[in-house]
This record gives C-alpha cells, structure tokens and sequence, in this order.
C-alpha cells in the first residue's frame, strides 16, 4: 500500500536521490542535475546530465465550453510549446505550436518561485510558478495565423496546497535515476481572449490540471497517461492522474492518484486498454487493485509527429470525457459522470 512520506529538503543529496516515492508536501529544492549519474560503470559529466535532462511544464484548462492545452517542453537538443483550445459544445477545434532547435527557452527549476519561458517570432508564452503565493500565472502572446485567431490570455492557476494537495512523485528509472513530476487539479480564474471572443474563467467552476515533469528519460521510450478535473453533481472539485510507463515497479512507484475536494488518494499500477489503430475509440482505464474502473470517451485529438535522425517523437493526445468509478478518500467510491480530461498515447527516442 503506498503512504505519503515526509518531504525531503532536497531531491538529491551527495549525488544521491534522497528517497523514491510519493510526499506529502512539493520540494523546496529540486537539484536533479546533482544526482550522480554511471553508464558502464562510467560517471556521466554534468553537461551529458543537463543535455539527457528533459523538462516541461503543461497545463490543462476547463471550462464549460472550452478546453485550452498550455506547454513549454525543454528536450535540450530542441524546446517546443503549444497552445491549442477546444470548443467542448461545437467540436472547434485550433492549434498554435512552435518548435526550435535553439532559442529563448526556459522550464523553471523549483514551483515556489521561478519562471518558464518559450519566446519566437509572434509567439511568446510564460509561466509564472509563485507556489509560495499559492498560485501560477499562465499568459501567452500569439498573433494570427492563416485561419488560427490570434491569443491573448492570462490565466491564474489558483494551488493552495493547504487547501489542494498536488502529487509530488519521484520514481526510480534506475536505483539512482530519478523521474520527478508534481501534478494538480486545482480551482483557475482569468481571460482566454481568442481574435474578438473572449472566456472568462471562473474558480467556483472552472478546473486547471497541471502537470509538471524533469525526468532522465531512456533513450527508447514510452507512456500512456491520462487526467481529468471537474465538479461533481455537490460541487466537489474531483481528478485524477494515471501513468503506465517504462518504470519496473509500478505498484509502489507510480503517478496514479485521485483527488476530491482537496485530497489525495494514491493508487496501485494503472492499466490502459485501447485500440492503438483507433485512438478516438472509447479507451478502458483501470487499476491492479480495483480502486478506479472508467471509460474514456475521446472527442478529437492533438497529434504531432517528429522524426529527426535518430530522434522520433510519436505523440497523440485525444480529449474527451469519463465517466465510472474511482477511489476517494477513506476508503470512499466516488461516482464519475462526465468530467473533461484527456489521455496520451507517446513513443519515443530521445
């Protein structure tokens, strides 16, 4: 049964991961590149550790009737970002993206107090992470493009962790390779303007998932993950976070979460059964040990695809809705009926 452990003050001490599991509060210091790193019995040089380190920073925004889909990924050798929205009433649907081999880019080091960036030619998108204010400003600057409006938005991610315990995850790649991520589902308030429309976001009603990672992935790759926010039918703020990956022991250390109006229940390996050919038909999401049972229901999807040299990034992210069963906290069963989330299907080298 996995627990919640107390927070170490850094990630990493003497160039060893201080413990692998699930905390109770997020990290002060997140010193992922003071970790000693061995290939063939050889010590890797912190510069190959900075290169191998990818990093990036996603939120996910719910409304009513609009999604919006917000990253900055920093892979080293390139940096991309993406903005995207979904109309949830009409199926519109619009992308803008960005990729560069270099540029001005930036994912912050710690959440309490530090800032992303991802900057090009009528595209600018920042994040600001003020953990130690309880909240992140999320604003993007994109000019139009051919039929694609123009963007000017600026979004404040409301996490009270007093009040919304995140997932502060940190698993073992290798007995001293450590995959980070702290991941939320969390009231938002601010303005989504889209050419001449324009969303304003309610935090009575509103959700932002956010998904943070830093991770020294293999060269070979892969995951399948999905998450969710909403409110159910008494106004609870719920979620969920489930990843199947290349980590070994997925039963003690995984993503896999719940969240109900604050608070978090840890859950055994997911599981996910899906058409690989047919990603937009329902997907069966599932854990070991019985504590969710869903049916994901996509309603269109974001695709990209990369093949540079021996680089390859295969990514599909189809959104939609869920509906079943989930574990809440104290041994409760939390009914699932229609909440907005979205699941990811990614290979790749590099």
């Amino acid at each position: 049964m996995r627990e919640l452990k107390e927070t170490p003050p850094r990630m990493v001490v003497d160039g060893q991961v201080a413990e692998f599991g699930a905390f109770k509060d997020p990290f002060r210091e997140v010193n992922l590149l003071d970790v000693e790193l061995e290939v063939g019995g050889r010590k890797v040089p912190r510069a190959l550790r900075e290169y191998r380190l990818k990093e990036w920073e996603h939120f996910g925004i719910i409304s009513s009737e609009w999604y919006f889909g917000m990253v900055i990924f920093d892979a080293k050798f390139m940096g991309t970002s993406f903005f995207y929205a979904f109309n949830r009433r009409t199926g519109e649907f619009f992308e803008h993206e960005r990729t560069s081999v270099a540029g001005p880019l930036r994912v912050a080091r710690e959440l309490w107090h530090g800032e992303c960036y991802y900057r090009n030619i009528g595209y600018s998108m920042e994040f600001e992470n003020r953990l130690d204010s309880g909240m992140h400003r999320l604003r993007a600057e994109i000019k139009a493009k051919r039929s694609k409006p123009s963007i000017q938005a600026e979004v404040f991610v409301l996490e009270d962790i007093e009040r919304y315990k995140p997932l502060v995850q940190v698993s073992p790649v290798a007995p001293n390779r450590p995959l980070y991520t702290h991941k939320a589902a969390v009231p938002v308030e601010g303005r989504v303007t889209m050419g001449s429309r324009e969303v304003v976001l309610d935090p009575e009603t509103d959700v932002a998932l956010m998904d943070v990672q830093k991770t020294y992935y293999p060269y070979r790759t892969f995951w399948k993950w999905t998450t969710f926010g909403g409110r159910d039918a008494g106004g609870r703020l719920i979620g969920m976070n489930a990843c199947q990956n290349f980590i070994t022991d997925d039963e003690n250390y995984n993503e896999n979460c719940t969240w109900v109006d604050g608070e978090i229940t840890l859950l055994s390996a997911a599981r996910f059964l899906y058409d690989e050919n047919s990603l937009l038909e329902p997907w069966k999401l599932s854990t070991t040990g019985g504590e969710m049972d869903l049916t994901f229901r996509p309603q269109g999807e974001r695709a990209g695809k990369i093949s540079i040299g021996v680089v390859m990034s295969d990514f599909h992210q189809p959104f939609g809705t869920f509906e079943g069963r989930m574990a809440g906290p104290e041994g409760s069963t939390v009914q699932v009926e229609g909440p907005f989330g979205l699941c990811e299907h990614h290979l790749a080298r590099f």
